[in-house]
């Protein structure tokens, strides 16, 4: 494997890392909330505390999801296939949003997927075009 591909690997392995530290995080945060406010209480039954709640939820699976898909490209990066590059490219402009850790994490992934050594390791797009049968001339 070429080193610039093991670089977008790694780069998709540290951010499903990073992915996976935050939905914990997210989860301890509003656990605690939920814990401090009380379960059992008046306060519980607020419609802030409510929504607090499910927000912490979702982005805890939202950031385990990103986790789990950056782990299947490293897979498919890994083993070469075609599918990885495209969806790796595509994981590694969103990263490019997380500034500035998911910034420098996109631009090496992006780096290594579109760069020289990517097209021979993930192969030549292959264009399939139909065959024209070819007729011997007749005399």
């Amino acid at each position: 494997m070429p080193d610039s591909i093991k670089v977008a690997r790694i780069a998709f392995v540290v951010a499903a890392g990073l992915e996976i530290a935050t939905a914990a995080l997210f989860v301890f945060i509003f656990i605690a909330g939920a814990v401090l406010i009380g379960w059992g209480t008046e306060r519980a039954g607020l419609l802030g505390s409510a929504l607090l709640g499910a927000a912490g939820i979702v982005l805890a699976v939202a950031f385990t999801a990103f986790a789990v898909a950056n782990l299947f490209i490293a897979s498919g990066i890994a083993k070469g296939r075609p599918w990885a590059r495209i969806a790796g490219t595509a994981m590694a402009v969103v990263l490019l949003i997380g500034f500035p850790v998911g910034t420098v994490l996109g631009i090496l992934a992006l780096m290594g997927l579109l760069g020289r050594d990517a097209r021979d390791w993930f192969g030549a797009p292959r264009i399939s075009r139909p065959s024209i049968p070819i007729t011997p001339p007749t005399v």
